[in-house]
């Protein structure tokens, strides 16, 4: 009896093992880890600026920041006036 309770106990052991390697598998390391940090603020960062533009250009169409309408102006004026890259 006594061994038949040793060999469902390294059986269960043998178990435990396999499920800490697979484990181990799926975890990502601390590279790839802090890569994804990274990825993930600039993702933040690029996302709340284009929001914000997004908002202030909305609010400039209906004239509720006029502001902004100057500034618009002048950046559709310089556009218009560079030179076509077109052939």
């Amino acid at each position: 009896m006594d061994q038949q309770a040793e060999k469902t106990g390294l059986k269960i052991l043998e178990n435990i093992e396999e499920e800490l390697e697979q484990i181990k598998e799926r975890t990502p390391t601390s590279r790839h880890a802090f890569l994804h940090g990274i990825w993930q603020g600039a993702g933040v960062i690029v996302g709340s600026i284009v929001a914000l533009v997004a908002i202030g250009w909305g609010l400039s169409l209906l004239g509720i920041i006029p502001g902004l309408n100057v500034l618009t102006q002048y950046f559709q004026d310089a556009i218009q006036h560079l030179p076509n890259r077109t052939p």
